[in-house]
């Protein structure tokens, strides 16, 4: 690979706006560090206006979920077969429902940048910013700048470290909530530890230093990672998992989520306390409500995503023997129907009912979720094997 050479990732439905691409490009140069690529993973459209902006700035990858003859052609030329490209590319659910699972979202980034030949490949999101919320307070609000690119790389090139993460700061995934049986849904969909913090903070999360809390993590942040692809013996592919639901197909969260535990053991991965900024809901500084149909909706897909892959989180933390929160599949699923009925009513929202269902079936679905786990596995070790011999 060439040394050094640098991309951002990112993962979007359509190229319409400048930012944040334009700000992370900014940063980087304003900070000394020349960024090779920015690959863009989309599904829609593009702004040509748009695209032109980004392009005076950088080398801009464009790469079509669920249709990217360049990135075939790519893992064909190394020596895999058309069944094999599907297991790390393929889409089943786009046709009919125009759902891609987040893990093979990523993976098309994250094959792009091997194809480049990229060095450090770092992800951010859509709605995240290279800056940290540092101080909120009766509406004002301040920011700390920082050196994302610097950051991630100062850690990054220390012994065994192939990965660095860190959290967010901004408004968190869920807004102040509370109602009756509030606690049970949460332990039902595993959780139960925002409690407290959801149910009594309406602040946003802020932090006035950085860069001071260095330790190994096995929790990868998507939208906040950078990745040393000179480490592909190490590093895994993405994987999550998605489901069919009264002929809706929901996706399952965290594929950055089981990420960490591929990593952790064979390299290092760090959290490098480089909270940026997450605009969660689209609107900062203004406060989410919950009531508003766009954050409720926002709840209801994270609770579902979250449903749907625990039963595949449980089984791979038990597979590296990680220790995790006491857990009783019977007594989460009693505890979900009460706490689904609690939200249907509250929200007058009948979509809530629909979590126990999800439930149940992403646990009868966990053998065929591990079959398609083990099989990307078994070809991605053949794709590292076929890269180490270019």
């Amino acid at each position: 690979m060439k040394k050094e050479s640098k991309a951002f990732g990112i993962i979007t439905r359509n190229l319409f706006d400048l930012e944040p691409y334009y700000t992370f490009l900014k940063n980087a140069a304003e900070n000394g560090h020349i960024v090779d690529h920015l690959i863009i993973a989309y599904e829609g459209e593009i702004n040509q206006s748009v695209l032109a902006k980004l392009q005076a700035k950088c080398q801009i990858t464009l790469i079509k979920r669920g249709d990217s003859p360049i990135l075939n052609s790519f893992l064909f030329e190394l020596g895999l077969t058309k069944e094999e490209v599907y297991s790390i590319l393929g889409t089943p659910f786009n046709k009919k429902y125009k759902m891609i699972a987040y893990g093979t979202s990523r993976n098309y980034v994250l094959i792009a940048a091997l194809m480049l030949g990229i060095n450090y490949l770092m992800f951010f999101d859509t709605d995240v910013y290279p800056k940290i919320l540092s101080q909120f307070h009766n509406g004002k609000f301040d920011f700390i700048n920082i050196d994302f690119v610097g950051s991630h790389l100062k850690y990054l090139k220390e012994k065994d470290v192939c990965l660095t993460t860190s959290d967010y700061t901004g408004y968190y995934i869920i807004p102040q909530i509370n109602f009756p049986n509030f606690k049970k849904l949460l332990y039902g969909v595993q959780k139960e530890g925002m409690f407290d913090a959801v149910s009594t903070n309406n602040i946003p999360v802020s932090k006035k230093n950085h860069s001071q809390n260095i330790v190994e993590t096995l929790k990868a942040i998507g939208g906040n990672m950078a990745l040393d692809l000179s480490r592909i013996d190490i590093l895994p592919p993405f994987f999550s998992t998605a489901l069919v639901l009264d002929d809706e197909c929901f996706l399952g969260r965290g594929e950055d989520t089981l990420f960490g535990p591929e990593v952790h053991g064979a390299g290092r991965c760090m959290n490098i306390d480089l909270f940026v900024f997450h605009n969660c809901f689209g609107d900062f500084p203004k406060k989410p409500v919950i009531t508003i149909q766009k954050n409720l909706d926002r709840f209801f897909y994270a609770c579902m995503g979250w449903v749907i892959r625990n039963p595949f989180l449980n089984w791979i933390r038990e597979k590296y023997s990680i220790t995790f929160e006491d857990f009783d599949k019977e007594k989460r699923y009693e505890a979900l129907l009460i706490g689904s009925k609690a939200a249907a009513e509250y929200f007058n929202d009948n979509r809530f009912l629909k979590l126990p269902r999800a439930y149940k079936s992403s646990y009868e679905k966990l053998g065929d979720d591990i079959k398609h786990y083990e099989e990307l596995m078994l070809v991605w070790k053949k794709l590292r094997q076929l890269i180490n011999k270019e």
